[in-house]
């Protein structure tokens, strides 16, 4: 068997894939479909979760002051206060002057819409931004505290966005169930055509199996070009997937940043940041998934 080479073992597997013809091609096409599919739905729920993060809002408590303007050592003692309560990471306070100036620089293209405005006119009151952590119930019980008068009356009006995170919370959650359902039909339809591609590729060969078999050919001899048609599988149609990725997700981002995106509403992950996870996830689902359709056939009709 010594004249018998690694590169004389993947000439006949590329043969078999060539001239399994039909089969080889719709194991490549169902694989692709799977590996697009869950691309996807994978950058889908990376940008829903990029999104969610820089959404600070979404974790964050909005505690407006009173009319009344207070001594400048009451809002150092209110922040000191709001610091040492449970679950709170972090506070950031808004002057009246600072909340003005932030309006201005946002709506500079329209400065006339602020020009009556001044330190004297100022239509803002002081803010403190309370980013919590913690669970449901930790954030509940937080803002039933900010809202209680007795322990916080500067406080005029609290403002929060907890029904809004569970709201997008729910919708991640049930992208990632459509995309675990999506996920596994087609690994179980890819697995099935390559499982049927590898069996009649075997009974095309059943002669010349049995010929190595008598004399003395090894279960790894006879089954290594079988495997290895099925990863050739596996390797074109990550490739392919992976070119198509690149096309879908130009245009989704080109049809994001034509309105939503262009308003700065939503953050869009350019496909630099995440193309060696997206080719990475595919070779790995495209090996993965030929091993465990050809391991299947063969030990069923090859005995290794």
């Amino acid at each position: 068997m010594r004249r018998y080479s690694f590169s004389y073992l993947m000439s006949r597997s590329l043969k078999g894939f060539s001239r399994n013809g039909l089969m080889s091609v719709a194991s490549v096409l169902i694989l692709t479909s799977c590996m697009l599919i869950s691309g996807n739905f994978g950058l889908i729920i990376y940008n829903l979760y990029v999104n969610l993060h820089s959404l600070n809002e979404l974790n964050e408590i909005v505690c407006m002051c009173s009319y009344e303007k207070l001594p400048d050592e009451q809002y150092s003692q209110l922040y000191d206060r709001l610091t040492a309560l449970p679950h709170v990471e972090s506070v950031e306070y808004t002057s009246r002057e600072e909340a003005l100036q932030r309006m201005r620089e946002k709506y500079a293209q329209h400065p006339q819409l602020l020009d009556r405005f001044n330190d004297e006119n100022n239509p803002f009151f002081e803010v403190y931004t309370i980013t919590y952590s913690g669970s449901d119930r930790d954030a509940t019980n937080l803002l039933f505290t900010l809202k209680n008068k007795n322990e916080f009356p500067e406080f005029r009006a609290v403002s929060d966005r907890i029904e809004t995170a569970n709201t997008l919370e729910k919708l991640k959650n049930t992208i990632l169930w459509i995309f675990g359902g999506f996920m596994i039909i087609l690994v179980f339809i890819s697995v099935v055509i390559i499982m049927n591609t590898v069996r009649m590729a075997i009974s095309a060969r059943r002669e010349e199996i049995e010929i190595m078999r008598y004399i003395g050919a090894t279960g790894w001899f006879i089954s290594f070009p079988f495997m290895m048609e099925s990863f050739i599988t596996g390797l074109i149609s990550a490739a392919i997937a992976f070119v198509l990725q690149i096309i879908t997700y130009d245009y989704m981002i080109r049809l994001l940043t034509s309105d939503a995106a262009a308003a700065g509403m939503i953050t869009i992950v350019p496909f630099a940041q995440v193309w060696y996870f997206v080719l990475l996830g595919f070779i790995v689902l495209g090996f993965v998934t030929s091993y465990i359709g050809a391991k299947i056939s063969l030990s069923k009709y090859i005995k290794v």
